[in-house]
């Protein structure tokens, strides 16, 4: 089953002279629960197409279908409640609130979907910060701070996890243990992963890798062994 069918996608930015095109009418479809790569250098469109993925942005021309839902014909009520009911996001900056602790971001950023404090509780130790709850982000080291905002993003249990280039700003060892967070997620949840990378490297963990160059897709290859974790070097 689709999770996502892609129908002549567009999107362009500006006016006249300084027109710029993200996306060239690209069609395609994403399988649900598997774990994928958009891969592509800077500015071949990733971004663009995620965050229309997850309903931050609407296209120029072109639909999306979320199974049989066209998101792209919802107004800003229904892309919000659909972010909401769907969605959750990982970005490359952490994006926490200072004054509050671990769990309080959790609990804060998830309060709307009407969670519980045990809930926010459950998914800091589902991302191995269980001695860490109480911290708050300036006590946290850069890799904890991102599993707290990858909790923060899987504590109402999302159908769908977005993720722009989440170990952008960090070392290897740590970006490792970022990825293995989101693997053990996609495999013990079922949650389907789609995750920006621009690194070859990281896109042998994922089932399918999409590869876009300039707007426009370059190639989609299967992987039918993806590797470890562990296995990755760069």
């Amino acid at each position: 089953m689709n999770l996502f069918t892609i129908s002549d996608l567009a999107k362009e930015y500006g006016e006249g002279g300084a027109k710029v095109t993200a996306l060239k009418k690209i069609n395609l479809s994403i399988p649900e629960g598997k774990f994928i790569a958009i891969l592509g250098a800077s500015g071949s469109g990733k971004s663009t197409l995620l965050n229309m993925l997850g309903c931050m942005d609407t296209p120029t021309t072109g639909k999306i279908l979320f199974h049989d839902k066209e998101i792209t014909a919802f107004n800003k009520a229904q892309m919000t409640k659909f972010r909401g009911d769907n969605i959750g996001f990982v970005f490359q900056s952490y994006n926490l609130l200072p004054d509050l602790t671990a769990v309080e971001n959790v609990e804060f950023s998830t309060e709307l979907a009407g969670l519980t404090r045990a809930e926010a509780e459950n998914a800091l130790r589902l991302v191995g910060l269980t001695d860490r709850m109480s911290h708050y982000p300036a006590e946290l080291s850069g890799g904890e701070q991102q599993r707290v905002s990858i909790a923060r993003a899987i504590a109402k249990n999302p159908k769908v996890l977005l993720c722009d280039e989440p170990t952008g700003a960090l070392d290897f060892n740590t970006g490792i243990m970022v990825l293995e967070v989101l693997k053990q997620i996609h495999l013990e949840r079922k949650t389907s992963v789609l995750l920006i990378t621009h690194n070859q490297e990281i896109a042998k963990i994922a089932d399918v890798v999409i590869s876009l160059r300039s707007g426009d897709i370059q190639s989609i290859t299967e992987n039918a062994s993806p590797v470890s974790t562990s296995e990755l070097t760069w």
